[in-house]
């Protein structure tokens, strides 16, 4: 590697650390605080950053809490689907791809307090909402890349709304204060529900 290509290497670090350093912060000082008692201005000398830094990632503190970097999911999610070996099936590479970007963001030590920041905060869900759209957005350019069809096309965008229905009933199902509440496994669960076409459940046998 040149001089050059380490020197772009160190900056992306750097700017990665410093985008992680304001997001841990705000994820605290919410969680010690509440939303209406923290401003831009305590986010930043908790991070020992100026708010000119800070507005060179984010737009608003809501923004820094909710941050959902891809580059911590292993990329964007679009490039993951249609990056999955080529005989999976469609919905099967979303499923993965989006297992293999929660696999990721778990080992941030900020992922579970990320998650209960947003239930616990009414005024984070527009926030929220606006990632989800963008989320869903993703899903349906993956598949269709995968298919060579366009985003506009039925098949994607039906199987992109399958799939992020399935992912958000398995978001709700989660429990994030309780560590034995397994994610991962709930979201194989509600993929194989899908993929099964929802046949109802047995009744237990007493």
């Amino acid at each position: 590697m040149n001089s050059a290509s380490a020197g772009v290497g160190l900056r992306e670090r750097k700017k990665q650390q410093t985008r992680e350093a304001l997001h841990r912060a705000a994820i605290r000082l919410y969680a010690e605080h509440g939303p209406d008692s923290v401003t831009v201005n305590d986010i930043c000398a908790a991070a020992d950053v100026s708010p000119r830094t800070f507005f060179n990632y984010f737009d608003s503190k809501e923004d820094a809490v909710l941050d959902w970097h891809e580059e911590q999911a292993g990329g964007a999610l679009a490039e993951r689907i249609a990056a999955r070996p080529a005989e999976e099936a469609p919905l099967d590479a979303v499923h993965q791809a989006i297992n293999a970007g929660i696999r990721r963001l778990q080992n941030r030590p900020t992922w579970r307090e990320y998650q209960q920041m947003v239930r616990q905060n009414p005024r984070l869900v527009p926030t929220a909402y606006a990632e989800s759209r963008r989320t869903l957005a993703a899903m349906t350019e993956g598949v269709a890349r995968r298919t060579g069809l366009s985003p506009e096309d039925l098949y994607p965008r039906a199987l992109a709304g399958a799939a992020h229905a399935i992912t958000r009933a398995a978001l709700t199902e989660w429990n994030p204060e309780d560590p034995t509440s397994d994610l991962l496994a709930i979201m194989n669960t509600c993929f194989e529900m899908l993929v099964s076409g929802f046949p109802p459940p047995q009744p237990t046998v007493e």
